[in-house]
C-alpha cells in the first residue's frame, strides 16, 4: 500500500466506509469540500499525454465534460504521480450519473461523472512517486 505524506479529511466522513471509495489523481492544491470540475469548465491546459491521440487531440471516448474517478487508490496514485511535478490523490464523492470510462478495459475501475466533491486529500510521499514512475518505465502500473 502506498503511504501518504499528509492527509486531510472532511469531518463526519469515515475513511473506512464499507461502501465503494472513489479516488481521483491529478493536480495538487484542492482542499476538502471543493469540487473537481471537468476541463471543459476549468479550461485546464494540462491533459495527461496518456489520453492524447494524434495532433494533441483527446483520444476517442475521452470526454472533456467529465471528471474521471477510480475505484482503486493505486490507479488514482498512478495518475497523480504522472502529473508534472507530482500531483495529489483525492478521495471524492462523485455527483451526477456515473458512466463507464470507454477508454478503460475494466468498466469497474474508471468511471466518469459531471463533477466530484473532495472529501479527503492525500499528498503522495516523494518515494512513492519515484517508485510509481520507475514501475511505469519498466512496463508496470504501480
Amino acid at each position: 500500500m502506498l503511504q501518504a505524506a499528509s492527509a486531510e479529511s472532511l469531518d463526519g466522513l469515515s475513511t473506512s466506509s464499507p461502501s465503494v471509495a472513489y479516488w481521483h489523481g491529478g493536480a495538487p492544491g484542492r482542499a476538502v469540500g471543493e469540487y473537481l470540475l471537468p476541463p471543459s469548465v476549468t479550461h485546464t491546459p494540462h491533459v495527461l499525454s496518456a489520453f492524447m491521440g494524434e495532433e494533441g487531440r483527446a483520444r476517442a471516448g475521452v470526454r472533456a465534460d467529465r471528471v474521471y474517478v477510480a475505484t482503486q487508490y493505486e490507479a488514482a496514485a498512478l495518475f497523480a504521480a504522472l502529473f508534472p511535478g507530482g500531483g495529489w490523490v483525492y478521495r471524492v464523492l462523485p455527483e451526477g450519473p456515473l458512466e463507464a470510462d470507454p477508454d478503460c478495459d475494466d468498466p469497474t475501475l474508471s468511471l466518469a461523472c459531471p463533477r466530484a466533491r473532495v472529501v479527503e486529500v492525500l499528498q503522495l510521499h516523494p518515494a512513492d512517486v519515484v517508485r510509481i514512475l520507475e514501475s511505469v518505465q519498466n512496463g508496470g502500473m504501480t
